[in-house]
């Protein structure tokens, strides 16, 4: 095992993460993007920073490493891609603007790059429910979340 550790805002630091896994492991035939970032914002109070820094890690970051993935997966070889997708993709609620949108977009992204990888790379997202109460929800709201959920 190895970790393999970037700041996923940065593209240049994002680059090379597939080559030094390599360098770490041999071939890379599996790419789990989970890395998140999750800030509270509304439509009517968006940090713009925060806006950039999430399309970067939710984003850009799993574009840049699902095309390095797939330029070094060793011919004759088949790779597997999952992003970490949320509930909010098909539930959307107006807090957490940013982050929704971004995890929105990943989606779309996830079902583009199925179509465009196929058949060599598999593409997937999986989209867990709630994990973690957020800090402006009551016991009785999460609860109701979590009933909510066909996996349990």
């Amino acid at each position: 095992a190895a970790v393999v550790a970037a700041d996923l805002a940065d593209m240049a630091a994002v680059g090379d993460m597939i080559g030094r896994a390599e360098a770490a492991l041999g071939p890379v035939t599996l790419l789990v993007n989970n890395a998140s970032l999750f800030m509270d914002d509304t439509v009517q109070d968006v940090d713009w920073l925060a806006w950039d820094r999430h399309f970067a890690v939710h984003v850009k970051a799993p574009a840049l490493l699902a095309q390095e993935f797939a330029r070094a997966l060793p011919e004759g070889q088949e790779g597997l891609i999952v992003n970490m997708i949320d509930q909010r993709v098909w539930r959307p609620t107006p807090q957490y603007f940013s982050y929704a949108l971004s995890k929105s977009t990943l989606w779309t992204q996830t079902q583009i790059m199925a179509q465009a990888l196929a058949p060599r790379i598999r593409v997937n997202a999986i989209g867990p429910g709630p994990t973690l109460k957020s800090a402006r929800q009551e016991d009785s709201d999460f609860a109701a979340q979590v009933d909510g959920l066909i996996l349990k």
